[in-house]
């Protein structure tokens, strides 16, 4: 910024020496506007064709003066738009090259498709839960509004095999495709499970006959904005004080009374082997007393949801637990269904 500062104030500069030159000799030697500007151009480049037209006293001791200024201002131009065009180059290989180091060091991050309206918010929300992922954005003013966020972003076309293998897709835990063409959607859902077969992948999808589709291309889960977004609104209208409630656990907000920054949180945690709850029930584990959260249901692996889970429902590896509590109680949630601990005296060691 600051070398196209200085370059905007020499190209400024040079403009104003130009239009003083051209109405000084067109008052001073009476020329016309063409003869003018030729002369003040060869006068200031020193290029030195010789006079267009016969200099008098007055015409002489003007030219001095726009030789001092002008070939100064001319050379300080061209100072600044070389130091502006290599700085840029620089900086933007090194950025380049920062960033892709930054991605292939990546592991278990996500891959964000499109930074149109429903990007941003996904970007938006991915940021507030301290995610690590790549936004893909082929329009120029997009990605460069991406990058101001401070985002990792890719500025190419999302549909692209070495594209997709730039962002980590090998890496990568998930991908989501929020692009406003359900056909680049479902090129990129294709694309993408051919690359990474175990990949999770939410892809937006505008047209209802899009969604099978979409699904048969390898889309775990396809989300229609306008169709969310309808339901949603008809739902606030019937039953505005369970979603004033959902709002508050789930995004900490209340719009009504404008109550924000709230820390409680819905979230899911997968139980992994030799884990502190592997192998012991609800009651066994004693999961509020230890962490604080409570236990909403539990999907055992294979089957569906256990929205009432018993006290004596066994955890296993692989299942996984929906609980709603702060984001310290979910972060001590997912510490014991991770890691090898053990109870001693009732209290978690």
């Amino acid at each position: 910024m600051e070398r196209l500062r200085a370059l905007e104030k020499a190209v400024l500069l040079l403009f104003t020496i130009l239009v003083v030159g051209i109405f000084g000799y067109m008052i001073i030697e009476n020329a016309d506007f063409l003869d003018s500007l030729y002369m003040v151009v060869i006068t200031v480049t020193t290029i030195g064709y010789g006079e267009v037209f016969p200099l008098g006293t007055g015409g002489e001791i003007f030219t001095i003066f726009l030789i001092i200024a002008g070939v100064g201002t001319v050379g300080y131009t061209l100072v600044s738009a070389v130091e502006f065009m290599i700085e840029n180059s620089l900086s933007g290989f090194m950025g380049r090259r920062k960033m892709r180091k930054d991605i292939e060091n990546m592991l278990g991050h996500y891959i964000l498709c499109g930074y149109g309206r429903v990007g941003q918010h996904i970007a938006d929300d991915l940021k507030s839960a301290e995610a690590t992922f790549v936004v893909i954005e082929n329009d120029p003013i997009a990605a460069e509004k991406a990058s101001d966020q401070g985002l990792l972003v890719i500025k190419a076309d999302a549909t692209s095999d070495e594209t997709l293998k730039e962002a980590g897709i090998e890496n990568a835990k998930g991908l989501v495709s929020a692009l406003s063409s359900d056909a680049e959607n479902l090129y990129i859902t294709l694309t993408a499970r051919e690359l990474c077969p175990h990949l999770f992948i939410v892809s937006r999808c505008d047209a209802e006959e899009s969604e099978p589709k979409l699904r048969r291309a390898g889309a775990d889960r396809v989300i229609s904005p306008h169709s969310i977004g309808g339901r949603r609104m008809a739902a606030m209208l019937l039953k505005p004080t369970v979603w004033d409630y959902l709002d508050l656990v789930t995004r900490g907000q209340y719009i009504e009374f404008n109550i924000e920054n709230l820390e409680w949180r819905i979230d899911d945690v997968e139980i992994q082997p030799n884990s502190y709850l592997d192998g012991k029930s609800i009651d066994e584990a004693k999961i509020y007393s230890v962490s604080g959260a409570l236990v909403l249901a539990v999907k055992k692996r294979g089957l569906g949801f256990n929205t009432k889970p018993a006290k004596d429902t066994r955890l296993d590896p692989g299942d996984y637990i929906v609980a709603i509590g702060t984001v310290e109680q979910l972060a001590k949630l997912e510490e014991i269904a991770t890691s090898k601990a053990w109870s001693q005296g009732g209290r978690y060691t």
